[in-house]
């Protein structure tokens, strides 16, 4: 399942490039077709001193997630972008959700990433996709993984992510990153972004720094409103991260 999920995340990124021409072509299409038809709207701006927005359009970005010794690229849309934001805003207020996220309200944000990943990897028993939901590629909600108590390891990452925003994480700090893991293949984990850096929440291990979690190599990362590509800088130039690995 996750070998075609990284192609398509490549894949994702090309649609991403041609976008731009793409919307160009649409623009000029949709131009009038004789420039005395069109009149200007004029603004008076001296009528009224401008006013700062009451609810800036604008949030504030995430982080680049430059970890795990590769360089993060803006990546524009992409192909996981309709998905994340679906279960990104799926299950704020799911009974077992809140349960789960009640024990680690008052922590510090280590302390609710300890918890959560503890807590998740005892209850979610990995299984694929097919074996699963009879599918080969789905993305689960955070409370249909809990409840079946099975998913493959996006399911697992998505119901972190869906917790610790129920416990009071920031959702701008939590990441869902596709890549590849030297021993396991392609693989899915969830990232966290802290005052004190950056953790790895896997499916198996405890929360690691990226350093302590060596063996996986991102690919792509998605996250609150931005999407990134994975590379590797070599002197003055870049390295695709989808290359794979030397062998220890």
């Amino acid at each position: 399942m996750l070998k075609s999920s990284i192609g398509a995340a490549i894949a994702g990124v090309c649609i991403a490039a041609a976008a731009p021409a793409m919307a160009s072509g649409g623009e000029a299409a949709a131009s009038p077709s004789k420039p005395d038809t069109y009149r200007p709207l004029i603004l008076d701006r001296s009528a009224l001193p401008a006013q700062p927005a009451a609810h800036p359009l604008i949030l504030s970005r995430p982080a680049s997630p430059d970890v795990f010794g590769t360089v993060a690229l803006n990546a524009g849309v992409t192909f996981y972008d309709a998905r994340f934001r679906r279960v990104a805003a799926a299950d704020a207020r799911d009974p077992l959700v809140q349960r789960l996220a009640a024990g680690a309200v008052n922590l510090d944000p280590l302390g609710k990433l300890r918890l959560v990943q503890d807590e998740i990897n005892q209850r979610v028993r990995w299984m694929s996709d097919l074996d699963n939901m009879g599918v080969a590629d789905f993305w689960a909600n955070a409370g249909e993984t809990l409840r079946r108590g099975t998913g493959d390891a996006e399911d697992i990452a998505i119901a972190k992510m869906q917790v610790l925003k129920a416990a009071g994480f920031d959702p701008k700090d939590l990441y869902i990153s596709i890549g590849r893991h030297s021993t396991r293949g392609a693989h899915i984990l969830l990232l966290a972004h802290t005052a004190s850096g950056w953790f790895a929440l896997d499916d198996h291990d405890g929360v690691q720094t990226p350093a302590q979690n060596s063996r996986f190599t991102p690919v792509m990362t998605i996250g609150q409103g931005m999407s990134w590509v994975h590379g590797r800088r070599i002197g003055t130039r870049m390295a695709s991260a989808s290359a794979r690995p030397k062998a220890n």
